[in-house]
């Protein structure tokens, strides 16, 4: 398979259209377009462009079928934030957007917090630091340093950093019906 078609294939993959690929990527979506149908050549600039926006290693595009690594190392520095830079809570991705689960470092600062409803399977919330009052529904939990929580992710939910201190917590989602995205 071409370096294009990769890139291409990789963009069907995420349900992405060359437009989210140019806005999120720099490059332009006629670009784009050549270069998956190998039309045109890519700098390596711009393929590291490309290796940020999916959020995979640049080796990514290079890897033949039959030699997928075992494992799949994410650097610190690879560690892609998907908050606002000046925002109270700070959401790091851990694991690469193709993994069947999804696992996230969470930093909040004191008094911050977040609510969502995503019913995308089942969450587990680890606190490594700092104290977090957690609401599923009616219930609500008061999680300290070590404490874990496991839910199933189909109900409201919100949490705050109770604490005077950031708190920072671990949650690892397994994503229902992943096969199906």
């Amino acid at each position: 398979m071409s370096l294009g078609q990769k890139i291409g294939r990789l963009r069907q993959e995420r349900g992405l259209t060359l437009q989210e690929v140019s806005d999120g990527s720099g490059l332009t979506p006629s670009f784009l377009s050549r270069l998956e149908r190998d039309k045109v050549n890519i700098s390596v600039a711009n393929l590291r462009k490309l290796a940020q926006f999916f959020s995979v290693q640049m080796t990514h595009f290079f890897e033949g079928e039959d030699s997928q690594q075992a494992g799949q190392v994410l650097t610190l520095a690879d560690r892609v934030r998907l908050s606002l830079d000046d925002a109270p809570v700070q959401v790091y991705a851990l694991l690469p957007p193709n993994s069947d689960l999804e696992a996230r470092m969470i930093e909040a600062r004191p008094g911050s917090g977040q609510q969502g409803f995503s019913g995308r399977g089942s969450q587990m919330v680890l606190v490594l630091q700092g104290q977090l009052r957690y609401t599923l529904g009616d219930e609500e939990y008061t999680l300290n340093m070590g404490d874990t929580l496991f839910y199933r992710d189909d109900m409201a939910h919100s949490w705050i950093n109770s604490g005077e201190t950031l708190a920072v917590v671990l949650t690892v989602s397994a994503l229902a019906g992943r096969e199906e995205r």
